[in-house]
C-alpha cells in the first residue's frame, strides 16, 4: 500500500488547489499499486512527521509533496531527518546543480537556496530540470519515504521519469488492477439502479464517481488464485458494456470531446459553433484538442440580438415572438454559422448563465442547446442551478454530449 501526504499551509486553507494528490492516486492507481490513505498537513514539522510516522506503519511507501523550497516554512526535510534521527547533510553536486541553474538565467543564486541541497543520508536523488528541490528516496526498514516537490509542473515529471519506474520495480505482494469506465447521459442514480447486481461484486470491487455530466466506474481487482486480475476485469468491464451500452462511450484517459473529434474526422464532416450565453467556451474546448484545424470550421460569439440578426441571419421577427432564450433561436443560430461557415455541423447556444436576468417564464440557468447537420436537428432545453461558470461549463459539456449521441444515432441507422 501507498499513502500521500500533501504539504502546505496554502492546501489547508484553500488558497491553492491540491492538484498532486489527486494526480498521484489516479496513476498509482493506474499501475496496480493501492493508495490507502490521502493527507493534507500544514508547514509544521511535527505535523508532518506525525502524518509520515502514521503511514510507515500501515503502508510500504510513503509519498510526501511539497515543503522542500528555500524558505523557513519548507520543513519536509527537518521532519523526515528528525523521524529517522539522521542529519541533513549538504550535498556537494546538488549545489554545482543550483549554480548552473541560476548561473543559466544570468542571475545569482540566493543563498537562502543551499537549503535544497541538504538531503537525507542514505538517500537516492531524483532530479528536478524545471526547479531548484532535489526529490529523494530514502529507504528505511523495508520501506520507503519519497519526497517530491509541491509545484505540479516540477512533481509530475519527477513522477513520471524517476520515482514511478523505482515503484513499478518493487515487488508488491498483491497487486491491484484497475479499469476506468465512463458513460455520459445518465445520472448516478439511475446508473446504480442498473447496476445493482453489479453492486454486491468482491472482486473486482466497483465504484461509481460523477464528473459533470459523465459518471465513471472503477473496477478494482487482485488474483483469487484461478484468475489473473486482468481477466477479471475483462469480464466485469463486458457485463457493464452490455448493461449501459446506450450510454458508454470509453474508457481509461479517452475523453467524449476526443469520441466527437474521432468521428468528425472518419466522417470527413466538419463543425461551427455559435454561442452566446457561453461567450466562446464551445470553441475554447473545440480547440483544446491538437489538430482541431482538421475539423473546426470555426465560431461565433453573438452575445447582443442585434448580431445573431445581423451575422447569423436569425430573423427579428422571431426573436420578437419567441424571445432570445428560446428553441427557434438556438436553432436558427445552428443553421445559420452552418451556413455561413460552409460546414457539414452547427451548434447554436443561447441562454440565461445568470445570476441575474432569469424570469418566471425563463428562469436562470435556462439555455437551449441545438445541432443542426443536413435534415438531422435537435434542440435540448436545459435547466442548470450553480453559479454562472457551472451554467456555461455545464452548457458545453450538454452539447458535445448531444453530439456525440446525434452521431452515434446517425451511425447506426
Amino acid at each position: 500500500m501507498i499513502d500521500l501526504i500533501c504539504i502546505g499551509n496554502e492546501l489547508l486553507t484553500g488558497l491553492v488547489e491540491d492538484l498532486n494528490g489527486g494526480y498521484l492516486a489516479r496513476r498509482l492507481w493506474a499501475r496496480g499499486m493501492p493508495v490507502r490513505k490521502k493527507a493534507v498537513v500544514g508547514d509544521r514539522q511535527e505535523e508532518i512527521a506525525a502524518a509520515l510516522e502514521e503511514a510507515l506503519e500501515k503502508s510500504r511507501v510513503a509519498i510526501c509533496c511539497g515543503g522542500l523550497g528555500p524558505t523557513e516554512d519548507d520543513l519536509t526535510r527537518e521532519a523526515v531527518a528528525a523521524l529517522l534521527n539522521r542529519p541533513l547533510v549538504q550535498d556537494e553536486g546538488w549545489v554545482e546543480k543550483l549554480e548552473a541553474f541560476f548561473g543559466e538565467r544570468g542571475m545569482s543564486m540566493p543563498a537562502s537556496n543551499l537549503k535544497q541541497a541538504l538531503v537525507i543520508p542514505g538517500a537516492r536523488l531524483l532530479d528536478n530540470p524545471y526547479g531548484t528541490a532535489p526529490g529523494m528516496i530514502i529507504p528505511w526498514n523495508s520501506r520507503y519515504i519519497c519526497l517530491l516537490p509541491g509545484p505540479p509542473l516540477e512533481m509530475q515529471p519527477m513522477f513520471e521519469r524517476e520515482l514511478l519506474p523505482f515503484l513499478e520495480g518493487l515487488d508488491w505482494a498483491e497487486k491491484v488492477q484497475t479499469r476506468l469506465l465512463k458513460c455520459v447521459g445518465l445520472g448516478e442514480s439511475f446508473l446504480d439502479e442498473q447496476l445493482k447486481s453489479l453492486r454486491e461484486w468482491d472482486n473486482p470491487s466497483l465504484c461509481l464517481v460523477s464528473s459533470g455530466l459523465e459518471v465513471h466506474i472503477q473496477l478494482c481487482a487482485t488474483g483469487d488464485g484461478r484468475r489473473d486480475p486482468q481477466q477479471l476485469l475483462e469480464e466485469g468491464a463486458a457485463l457493464i458494456k452490455k448493461a449501459l451500452k446506450d450510454f458508454y462511450f470509453g474508457e481509461g484517459e479517452e475523453t467524449l470531446e476526443e469520441k466527437v473529434a474521432e468521428a468528425l474526422l472518419k466522417r470527413g464532416e466538419t463543425i461551427a459553433v455559435a454561442e452566446s450565453c457561453t461567450g466562446g467556451l464551445m470553441a475554447d474546448s473545440i480547440t483544446d484538442r491538437p489538430g482541431s484545424s482538421r475539423y473546426f470550421k470555426g465560431g461565433m460569439v453573438a452575445y447582443d440580438p442585434a448580431v445573431k440578426i445581423a451575422l447569423l441571419g436569425v430573423p427579428e421577427a422571431l426573436i420578437e415572438t419567441e424571445g432570445v432564450v428560446s428553441e427557434a433561436v438556438a436553432l436558427e443560430m445552428a443553421r445559420g454559422v452552418r451556413d455561413r461557415l460552409q460546414s457539414d455541423w452547427g451548434i447554436g447556444i443561447t441562454g440565461i448563465a445568470g445570476p441575474g436576468g432569469g424570469t418566471k417564464e425563463k428562469p436562470v440557468g435556462l439555455v437551449y442547446v441545438a445541432a443542426v447537420n443536413g435534415p438531422g436537428e435537435e434542440c435540448w432545453q436545459l435547466l442548470w442551478n450553480g453559479s454562472r461558470r457551472m451554467v456555461k461549463s455545464r452548457t458545453v459539456q450538454a452539447a458535445w454530449v448531444l453530439l456525440w449521441r446525434m452521431m452515434r444515432e446517425d451511425a447506426d441507422s
